[in-house]
């Protein structure tokens, strides 16, 4: 289970670490608004300073899932945000639907690790 986890974080960890090396590097452009509101609220976020905040997030949550010790709590973090992502998809840019329902698969497989589930859930020792 651990190796599954650990390729699960690693398979998360790539595309919010090399989104946040994007964003300041500018290795690959942005695709231009095809008119969508998903498009256009991604436009509103690039412009805006938004994508600033979250490259800095996609950067330390995509570092704390490669380390053994952070990889639980990383993928707890991340998976209400991998949610929003679906959820987004969803409602306002169905062409990304497939591919944020494959990361929530993955995330789900960085959390759902009964020994984890089980230290997180557990009575207080006091």
């Amino acid at each position: 289970m651990r190796r599954l986890q650990a390729f699960c974080a690693l398979l998360l960890s790539v595309p919010l670490i090399g989104s946040a090396a994007n964003h300041v590097f500018k290795w690959v452009k942005p695709p231009m608004s095809d008119g969508s509101r998903g498009a256009q609220m991604w436009e509103l976020i690039r412009d805006g300073g938004l994508m600033d905040w979250l490259a800095v997030g996609h950067l330390l949550l995509g570092i704390l899932l490669l380390v053994p010790r952070t990889r639980f709590a990383a993928g707890v973090m991340q998976l209400p945000i991998t949610i929003g992502i679906v959820a987004f998809n969803a409602t306002m840019f169905p062409r990304g639907v497939a591919l944020s329902i494959g990361m929530l698969v993955v995330n789900l497989c960085v959390v759902l690790q009964p020994r984890d589930l089980r230290r997180l859930l557990a009575p207080s020792a006091s």
